[in-house]
Order: structure tokens, then sequence, then C-alpha cells
């Protein structure tokens, strides 16, 4: 879908032409006054135009301009004309590129028609410039114009040149689209497929049906609108009766609108640095409502009925007769501890093996159980990620096993002497005086983070939310930690200008609430003396 509905950028320079015809005669012999256009055969929207030179047969334009739009079935047309202040300018020769042959580029001649008996050539450089990215993670909206039928006609001689413009109400020139000219018809044929730019679930369409005019402005020939509601999620393909804007409706337009829905990320497990490598104790157990059975739990627990694969001293090996609905290896409950050395998670997992839909509760009849899988509070887990727990939590393995999360002693004296043991280590290899911490505490400290627009304000918000407003903001690395306490992104700025370059939308789509920001003063006097003379 993304090469499909690509379009590039052109880069056109218009060198020079030679041999031409002279379409204005004097006394000193013919000559023209020359200038050239190039634009997306069918699109005269996009057109640019060389200045006109006086007077000569071989003109020197040497002009550059850009083209939007261009799609791999598009055709670019360069038109010489002689300019006359009375009158329509005279074609002096015409030619048609395909995309094919400019692709990967073209640099050189070309023979143009229409030249009057001449053979005039058009010297031509055209770059085709690197498409931006299609952006997977959007929804997206594409509609095809087929056809109208029954168009009113707008020029002499009973026809029409019609083109169809669709935009999103309201959203001006930012999602907007429009389709090529068709000449002298009244029954156009136009097959042709867009997508609509910046589009977002909800948007309505309008269809505006106009007649393209050289020199005035273009006539409107009809306009509808299809409603979200009648394309959203599913699409919509048929006949829509055009309405005018004064005067009695006529015609109708053929479309077909499709919509894009990007299926979301997996959703980031908080626990994934979470394995069976090593096993400490926490704070928790698990109780069986049914026996008063109790199983400490330890960082990586497996729950199940396999004597063979688990190991009873950390995994709860599940002994109840008629226990078929529960699997070997049935689930998995990860504990740890957060930044903070008396905050603890506890989240629950299926295995590869019950990593399905339609067991457990709310897949049986009448929404009932259907047997297997794994609850929490009578409600499903989530595959991908989990769920998490608390105490008092109610968890349910297959029909029959209710188990309850309790709090349990744990040996503190442990506990705090690897916290010490850890924090020595990191202090070990940085000065703790040298780093201010901010673990982001409301969604005012979130708001007001990110609404900062550069390096220097973010710091500033930082230092005034860790009741530090009077510190000089020289910070030369920032970090952010997540929930968990691992880090989630370092970011190094060592000079005013690295910092004034620098992109804080890359820190602040890792900062929210329960995250934690590390700033690193410096007392680089090459940092510090310029922040000085800025504050």
């Amino acid at each position: 879908m993304s090469s499909k509905h690509q379009t590039h950028r052109v880069r056109i320079g218009i060198k020079k032409a030679t041999n031409l015809r002279a379409a204005d005669f004097g006394f000193s012999g013919g000559k023209s006054d020359p200038y050239c256009t190039c634009e997306l055969l069918g699109r005269p929207e996009g057109q640019i135009k060389t200045p006109v030179l006086r007077r000569t047969l071989e003109p020197e334009w040497n002009y550059e301009g850009e083209i939007e739009g261009c799609k791999p079935d598009d055709q670019l047309e360069f038109n010489v004309w002689d300019y006359d202040m009375v009158g329509n300018d005279d074609l002096l020769g015409k030619v048609v590129l395909d995309f094919d042959r400019f692709q990967h580029g073209f640099h050189g001649p070309l023979t143009m028609s229409n030249t009057g008996k001449k053979e005039s050539t058009l010297l031509v450089k055209i770059d085709v410039l690197h498409a931006e990215p299609v952006k997977e993670d959007c929804p997206r909206c594409f509609v095809k114009v087929l056809k109208a039928s029954h168009l009113r006609a707008a020029d002499w001689g009973g026809k029409s040149d019609p083109y169809v413009l669709i935009q999103v109400p309201g959203q001006g020139a930012r999602s907007k689209c429009r389709t090529r000219v068709r000449k002298n018809t009244t029954e156009p044929e136009w097959n042709e497929e867009n997508e609509i730019p910046n589009y977002q679930l909800g948007d309505s369409l309008e269809f505006f049906v106009f007649d393209w005019d050289r020199i005035s402005a273009d006539d409107e020939l009809g306009r509808v609108t299809l409603q979200a509601e009648e394309f959203t999620p599913g699409g919509w393909s048929g006949w829509l009766d055009l309405t005018a804007k004064h005067g009695p409706a006529q015609g109708k337009l053929q479309v077909s609108v499709e919509i894009f829905i990007p299926v979301p990320p997996k959703p980031k497990d908080p626990a994934e640095h979470i394995t069976d490598e090593v096993r400490k104790p926490v704070p928790f157990l698990l109780r069986c409502l049914d026996t008063g059975r109790v199983h400490r739990l330890s960082t990586y627990t497996v729950v199940g009925r396999s004597h063979r694969q688990l190991d009873p001293r950390y995994d709860l090996v599940l002994q109840s007769p008629g226990i078929i609905d529960v699997s070997r290896r049935h689930a998995i409950i990860k504990c740890w501890c957060g930044a903070d050395p008396s905050s603890w998670r506890v989240r629950v997992y299926p295995t590869e093996d019950e990593e399905i839909e339609g067991q457990g509760v709310g897949w049986g009849s009448g929404a009932g159980h259907a047997g297997g899988g794994t609850s929490v509070d009578n409600e499903p887990i989530e595959l991908w990620c989990g769920t998490e727990i608390i105490p008092g939590s109610v968890l349910r393995f297959g029909i029959r096993e209710m188990w309850v999360l309790e709090k349990a002693v744990i040996f503190q004296k442990s506990q705090v002497g690897e916290v010490a043991v850890q924090r020595a280590h990191r202090n070990a290899k940085e000065d703790p005086g040298t780093y201010r911490e901010l673990k982001v505490p409301s969604t005012a400290c979130d708001h007001a983070l990110q609404h900062c627009k550069d390096w220097d304000s973010f710091v500033r918000v930082v230092l005034e939310w860790c009741g530090e407003p009077d510190e000089v903001p020289c910070v030369d690395v920032i970090e952010v930690l997540d929930e968990c306490g691992a880090r989630a992104g370092r970011y190094e700025a060592n000079s005013l200008e690295a910092q004034e370059a620098f992109n804080i939308r890359g820190i602040l789509k890792e900062v929210r609430m329960g995250t934690t920001v590390r700033l690193r003063l410096s007392a680089d006097p090459q940092l510090l003396a310029p922040i000085l003379r800025r504050s």
C-alpha cells in the first residue's frame, strides 16, 4: 500500500530551446518572445513557468522549479509559447515525458512536436526527489474517482473540461487532493485514486466538480458531501447525486472510498526484564480460597500442573484432582521492585500454551466460563502484556482453581542491603552530587514538561519542580528512567549550539507520570559561560 500511493517531488530545470519558429514579424526579421511551462499532464494547478525572453529563437532560461504530488502514472508536459500582449499566446512546441523516462533522473534534449515544420528541441534536467515516508501508524483514506455522468456544459460548444476536488470540510489545503482535467466532455472517466492528506478518523469528505478554464475562474458544476459514518470503517462505493451551489442540480459522480486503520502496536510489557534466570524472594504469596494452601511467590513464578516442568521451590504446582483444563505450564507471575524500594508491582501472564482466545471467563455459553484460561477478578488477562494484580486480587486458573494475592513478610535486612549495594555501585561510577532527579509526580508536572519547547526550558522546569529554581541550568546530559527504574533514554548536548538545535520531542515522548528525569549538572566553562551570559 505504501509504494502504490506514494507521491514524489520533482525538481525541473528548463535550460534552453533551440531552432524555434518565428511567431512575430518585424522589419529586422521574424522573432518570438518565448517562455516555457511545465506541468503534470491534466494537472495545470501545479504548473511552473519560466520568464519571457524577448525577440529570440534560441532562448536560454536556466530556470529551476519544483512540482509536488507526482505519481508513477503521471506524465510531464512541456509547452513553449510565444507571448503576445494582445490575443492568445502562440504554441511554438510541446513534448510529453512519461514517468518511466525520468523516475531515475533525466538530463538531455527533447524533440518537440507542433513546431511548424521546425526541428525544435528543449534541453531539460529532471530530478525525482526522495518521497516522504508513509506513516503506517496513522489512519489513511483513499478515494478513487471513477467517472461522472450528465454534467452541465459550461463551455461554448456544449462541453466542459471537468475535474474533481476532494477535501475534508474545514481543513482547507492541508487535506485536499484533485483529479486530472478531462477535456471537452460531459461524461468524463478518470479511474484515478488519491490519498487524502492528514486524514483523521471521523472526517467527512466533500466532492466538488469544476470546469477548468485557462483564463477565468473555474466554474463549479456540482458538489456533494459523504458523511464519515457512511464510509467508516468499511469503505463505500457507488454513485453520488450532485447538487448545485446556485440553480438546479445536474449530474452524478461515481466514487469509491477505502479506509486503512492501522493495527495498534502491541503494548510494552513493563516486566520484560524479569526472567527465570534469577529468582529472588518477594513480599507476596498466593492463598487458595478452597483449601487454604499457601505458596510464596518469587520474582518469576510459573503456575501449572506439571511436576516435571515446574520447580516446586519457586513454582506453584496445582495438585487438585480433575483440573484437566489447567495446562502443564498455565500462567506466569512476575514481581519486581520499582524505583522506590518500598514499591512493588505484580503482573500475571498467560504462557505460550494459553495465548489463545476462546478459553476462560466470558467464552462459554451465556458469557460463562469455557474452561482453561486465566482471569483476574473475573476478567480475562491481557494476552500480550499481562494484567497487573494487587493484594486482594482473585486469580482463577481454569474453572476450579481460585487463589488470592496477599502480602507477605520479606527479610527487610537483605532487601535494604541489596538496594544499598546497587546505590553504591552507581555512585562509584558517577558523582551523585552532580545529578538532580525528578520522579514526575502528577499530571500537572507532566503537562508542564510536555509544553517545553527546547532543552533550556525543559531543564528549568525540572529544576523548578525539584525545588531548585535558582540553580544555573547548565546541564549536559538528560536521562529518562521508566516506572521500573530502567533507563528509557539518555540524551547529551555538550555545547550551547547543540542544545539550541536539539529536538526536545525525542525526550518528551519518553516522559510521563511515574517516570524519572535525571539531569547531570556540568561545570564545563565552555558550556557554563554562554549559559550565564544568556541568563
